[in-house]
């Protein structure tokens, strides 16, 4: 996995149980990122942390948006019989998974 291999090359990761919590926030803003990336997050950000980096954060999620915003969207896919899926990478803002999209390939 990704964290993984991050790990073995000294690359530093935060990985909170919730974006909420106050060390991880301060951790962040003391980074001054330019750019956050999530995917299969699962959870609301907040305003805060959705604020600190300079680009904003895009969220890597797996199927064709706005089709299955949310949680299990392979799953909804699969159960609905759809012929093709895909994956989205979308701005993200305080609504699940209605940030503008930046690209999607199916």
């Amino acid at each position: 996995p990704v964290q993984t291999l991050a790990e073995a090359r000294g690359i530093e990761l935060l990985t909170p149980a919730s974006a909420k919590e106050e060390a991880f926030l301060a951790r962040l803003d003391e980074l001054q990122p330019d750019l956050c990336i999530t995917a299969a997050y699962g959870c609301f950000l907040p305003q805060r942390f959705l604020d600190i980096p300079r680009f904003g954060t895009l969220n890597v999620h797996p199927s064709l948006l706005p089709l299955y915003r949310g949680a299990a969207p392979l799953q909804r896919c699969l159960e609905a019989g759809d012929a093709v899926a895909g994956v989205s990478v979308a701005f993200t803002v305080l609504k699940m998974d209605a940030g503008p999209l930046l690209r999607q390939e199916e």
